[in-house]
């Protein structure tokens, strides 16, 4: 596997300074978790001036490959937080996508700047999202109203009308916080959501997903693929995801193959010789793992005053990446409603928040993922009418791009507004 060779430092003790300025603020979020997601929430709190606690029991961000497709909202939310520059230069654009059968080679492609008129983003960026983390980390730590805590576990929450009370365990034992709101974006297995009394019952998907790397000498195989492209043969499929440094291969496996037979040579060249019939041998393998899916929604977002987003709210399978994404505009959504409502000493507006991002991926994330699971069998003519119709093209472009989920972000968002 490619190992990100980013070693984040440490988390520094504050200053005298920082802590006097903090102190000095008298509004609070706690948002616990420091993936991608709790991060851009924190930033965006401590962007708007007011004071941040991020806690993360690892001693560092996680270094682990994840979801790596980012699309046009989120795009919106990363460049008003000041990383997507720096994510542009890293990560693999993404101007087509490719499609392909078997036994008719490439069926056409489509050019996502075709949503030029729809979004100031007409594009998707690949990259892995540990490189992202560090970007946010270092933005957050500009501000002396935040408070990163690395090597500290959430372990409890009790909320009242006026706020909520957190206990930690961190370096120095078992602490107490005091905050006015407590946001959980602290992934699948949440603890945050378990203090709220939610049940976790994800539905799995059956079967499991394999992800091969492979270097360049995949291109030899499958000459002129495009960096999001895909193969169909029946009911067998791959996807092709040109990262900046390897081609992701993502293959379904299905229910009744192991994952230690999926792993193996033999079996990953069986799967593409169905796809590529006489292949003799597979590209160049740098890396590989296999994974499973479930889809959950959470049955509210919220309790008293403490709320979820991301994976702690939502799950769903990998299709596109839609659930990291997704997640990223709840952290933009309920970071904004928490500053507004803390300005505002008005907790409707938090409340409204997280029920419309409930809402989002209760009717829209999970049936469109689920759908792009079952569409196997009607696959071929689907592409056909898309490549066909240019109405039906850009409709299927914005919903791919989750331009519907989150119509507010489609456009570049403005500094002003966005702080007000």
């Amino acid at each position: 596997m490619i190992q990100n060779t980013f070693k984040p430092a440490r988390c520094q003790r504050r200053s005298p300074h920082r802590q006097k300025d903090s102190m000095q603020q008298p509004h609070h979020v706690i948002v616990a978790g420091a993936g991608p997601v709790g991060l851009t929430a924190a930033l965006i709190i401590a962007r708007a001036g007011l004071r941040v606690t991020l806690l993360e029991k690892r001693d560092r961000l996680n270094e682990a490959s994840k979801a790596s497709t980012f699309h046009a909202p989120t795009l919106a939310v990363l460049d008003h937080l000041g990383v997507l520059s720096a994510m542009l230069e890293q990560g693999q654009d993404v101007t087509h996508i490719q499609y392909r059968s078997t036994e008719q080679g490439i069926l056409g492609e489509i050019a996502l700047a075709e949503l030029k008129n729809d979004t100031d983003y007409p594009y998707r960026l690949h990259l892995e999202q540990s490189r992202i983390t560090p970007l946010l980390l270092a933005q957050l730590r500009e501000h002396p109203h935040a408070d990163v805590r690395f090597g500290t576990a959430f372990l409890d929450a009790a909320s009242d009308a006026g706020g909520v009370t957190v206990r930690v365990q961190g370096p120095e034992g078992v602490q107490t916080l005091r905050a006015d709101y407590l946001l959980g974006t602290d992934g699948a297995r949440s603890q945050v959501r378990e203090s709220m009394g939610l049940p976790f019952d994800p539905t799995p998907y059956p079967g499991c997903v394999l992800r091969v790397l492979a270097d360049e000498s995949l291109e030899r195989i499958l000459p002129g693929l495009r960096p999001i492209s895909y193969l169909v043969n029946g009911d067998a499929s791959a996807s092709f995801l040109r990262m900046p440094d390897c081609w992701r291969i993502i293959l379904r496996v299905p229910p009744d193959v192991d994952e230690a037979r999926a792993q193996s040579r033999a079996w990953i060249l069986e799967r593409l010789q169905q796809l590529v019939p006489g292949l003799k041998e597979l590209p160049n393998i740098v890396g590989q793992d296999v994974y499973s899916a479930s889809k959950f929604v959470a049955g509210t977002y919220r309790a008293g005053r403490i709320y979820l987003a991301g994976d702690a709210a939502h799950l769903s399978n990998t299709r596109g990446g839609m659930n990291m994404n997704c997640g990223l505009h709840d952290a933009y959504f309920m970071a904004t409603a928490l500053v507004e409502g803390l300005r505002k000493d008005d907790q409707a507006v938090v409340d409204a928040a997280a029920d419309r991002r409930h809402q989002v991926a209760a009717d829209s994330l999970l049936p469109r993922t689920d759908a792009m699971v079952t569409g196997q069998a009607t696959w071929l003519d689907n592409v056909k009418g898309l490549l066909g119709d240019p109405v039906q093209r850009l409709a299927f472009l914005r919903r791919t791009a989750m331009l519907d989920m989150a119509p507010e972000l489609a456009r570049r968002i403005d500094p002003v507004s966005a702080t007000a």
